[in-house]
């Protein structure tokens, strides 16, 4: 092994997910953060029944910390990308006891959905997907979570959030970033079940669904904070 692959190897696997995972943490520590339609979630944890959280990469931010600090004693899995930033990612989720698969609908896609189904049905572990990601194109869904939901017939619930202040990032997905001592708001949709055989079509017409409502939250979310003056 080189002194240069050493070096790397070090701040990727050790340096910069403790550096995150301490900046997510005072970050977060400073927003004031309500939830909003948990109850289900809640009791399908009670219940110990997993469930498939479905987000737009641009709110990925807040969702490690959110499952570590809120969703106690969660047991999760993330569907992360193989490429060198998804390395990074993997490693901050998994110093919040969280699991990582690396894996896309065009690296690893086929791998990494069944490492996410035995996850699930296996260990009972709750999947996370960016049903976008990791590259885009900007909310539009890929068909992996469908097949997923279909596989371990789980329910899929919608999740975002939005907060008062934040900066938005030049990226493809234009990232989120809240601002330190700023509020919002943290909201769950309805589940929705996946029937096992499906057609072309209906394929097609599930990721449509399954856009629209992370679109009706996130916008549950905006009108929220743009209807309220604290939290």
């Amino acid at each position: 092994m080189t002194l240069k692959h050493s070096i790397s190897s070090f701040l990727y696997e050790r340096f910069f997910p403790r550096l995150g995972v301490l900046l997510i943490n005072v970050l977060f520590m400073t927003i004031r953060m309500r939830w909003f339609n948990d109850a289900f979630v809640f009791e399908q944890q009670r219940k110990n029944k997993p469930l498939i959280f479905a987000f737009w990469h641009n709110r990925l931010l807040y969702m490690p910390y959110a499952s570590k600090y809120r969703l106690k004693k969660h047991k999760l899995v993330a569907l992360i990308s193989r490429s060198k930033d998804g390395r990074l990612i993997g490693n901050i989720i998994r110093n919040y006891n969280l699991a990582a698969v690396h894996g896309s609908t065009t690296r690893g896609g086929s791998e990494a959905l069944r490492e996410l189904i035995r996850y699930a049905k296996e260990q009972q572990y709750d999947c996370a997907i960016t049903p976008d990601g990791p590259r885009g194109p900007k909310y539009i869904v890929q068909p992996g979570i469908v097949s997923l939901a279909q596989a371990t017939e789980l329910d899929i619930v919608p999740v975002s959030y939005d907060v008062r202040h934040k900066i938005r990032l030049k990226s493809w997905d234009g990232f989120y970033i809240p601002l330190p001592f700023t509020w919002g708001v943290f909201l769950f949709g309805d589940p929705m079940r996946i029937p096992v055989e499906l057609t072309e079509n209906e394929r097609e017409n599930w990721k449509t669904y399954i856009a629209d409502a992370i679109h009706s939250v996130s916008n549950q979310a905006k009108q929220w904070v743009a209807e309220n003056k604290r939290c």
